[in-house]
């Protein structure tokens, strides 16, 4: 019943109603929309064309080698997104469009015709009837859209190849421009989130704050469901996972040599990484003669952490479930975050020692005025013994008497046991 409607509209579609639907495409390539807008425009005024029983527009992402299915219609009811809404090229119709650069018409069912362009049944199968367009920005291919018959064959014919061709030149104009709109904003996004965390951090003075607000700020322009801070210790010669989240489990921080794993190398040559495949991160540890310390993420960025020239941690995204995830503005922009983070750690790090150093003169001032108030020797033994004991964290402290040479001696018979 529905294709003998579109039968009976589409030999009422006049030239009117195409110029109708271009103007209507004008309209709404200088609206300023969203993305998601701008997609429904363009079904609705193809919609007006032709049968759109099977539709869809697929965005091409020509550094990730993926197409994004921004609306898939099939058989008259809009597909959820899901696992389809990402596909990576792999060979199909679609992807011979992109390739090809320009509109591909099916009139019917012909497998000798689809194993002549050398390309792969992908998705449903059996279309009857298949008519694709490049969304083009100049010559670059920006996406596809694509109307399919599964029970008509002929249905899409040179007329409609046209008109569709139409569409996609103002529908591309449209969609980069939404695109473009978006990364604006994400760019805005992105300094109102620097200028927050560094307002945040510079008045925060304890270390454990400082993780958890990265971790919070960061979240707002990030998935950080698997996300670490690594702390240089550099008297042990070792880096921690201070602030280890994966998979939105914090983990218990662990301790490992400084010539160990990415973070170890991000320490030694001070210099970031970003890896959009895990077989990328695998290449990159073989090379530079290393193992892969933990799971192994299909998506790793980070960078080292350095303040007053000192490097201090490391700061790492990933994820264990999505390839091409980060890119090098992603790599820019958790560069700029890790300048007030590094601040904010050598400043708590700095205000713990100064609060331990603070303590420990008290401690010292209080012994010293229980040394000058004792009333003999023995109270004054006694107090040195307990206090320096506690100051110095002993289980237990002994104190002796005797001269230098008497005290010489007992050290060595104190050494020699010790050795035995």
């Amino acid at each position: 019943m529905m294709e003998q409607e579109f039968e009976l509209r589409s030999t009422d579609t006049t030239a009117g109603t195409a110029l109708s639907v271009i103007q209507e495409m004008a309209a709404l390539t200088a609206a300023g929309l969203g993305m998601e807008e701008v997609v429904e425009g363009v079904y609705r005024a193809v919609s007006r064309l032709m049968d759109t029983t099977n539709f869809y527009i697929a965005l091409y992402d020509e550094l990730k080698q993926e197409l994004f299915f921004c609306l898939d219609v099939t058989e008259g009811q809009r597909v959820e997104r899901g696992p389809r809404t990402y596909r990576k090229m792999s060979g199909g119709l679609t992807e011979y469009v992109i390739q090809t650069r320009a509109p591909l018409l099916l009139e019917e069912s012909s497998m000798e015709r689809i194993t002549e362009l050398g390309v792969r049944i992908l998705g449903i199968t059996g279309a009857k009837s298949w008519l694709g367009v490049p969304l083009m920005i100049g010559d670059r291919v920006i996406g596809v859209m694509t109307v399919q018959s599964y029970t008509t064959p002929g249905l899409y014919g040179e007329r409609e190849r046209d008109l569709l061709m139409t569409v996609a030149n103002q529908a591309a104009v449209a969609l980069e421009n939404a695109r473009l709109s978006a990364q604006q904003a994400r760019r805005m996004q992105e300094m109102l989130v620097l200028n927050e965390i560094g307002q945040a951090l510079a008045v925060t003075h304890d270390l454990e704050e400082v993780f958890h607000t990265a971790h919070l700020q960061l979240g707002r322009l990030f998935d950080v469901s698997s996300f670490y801070i690594a702390v240089v210790d550099e008297d042990r010669g070792i880096w921690s996972s201070a602030f280890d989240v994966q998979e939105g489990e914090r983990l218990v921080g662990r301790e490992y040599p400084l010539n160990e794993g990415l973070t170890g190398y991000m320490i030694r040559e001070r210099r970031s990484l970003l890896f959009r495949t895990a077989e990328e991160e695998l290449a990159f540890c073989r090379e530079h003669g290393f193992e892969h310390l933990g799971q192994q993420a299909n998506s790793w960025l980070g960078t080292p952490l350095i303040a007053l020239n000192r490097v201090v941690g490391v700061l790492a995204i990933e994820s264990y479930t999505q390839s091409y995830v980060f890119d090098e503005q992603d790599l820019a922009l958790i560069q700029a975050v890790a300048v007030p983070v590094a601040n904010a750690i050598y400043n708590a790090r700095l205000f713990e020692q100064l609060q331990q150093q603070a303590l420990q003169e008290q401690r010292v001032r209080v012994i010293t005025e229980q040394i000058i108030g004792a009333a003999d020797i023995q109270a004054v033994l006694r107090i040195v013994t307990e206090e320096v004991g506690r100051l110095m964290g002993a289980t237990t402290a002994v104190t002796r008497l005797g001269t230098r040479e008497q005290l010489a001696a007992l050290a060595q018979e104190t050494s020699a046991a010790a050795l035995e």
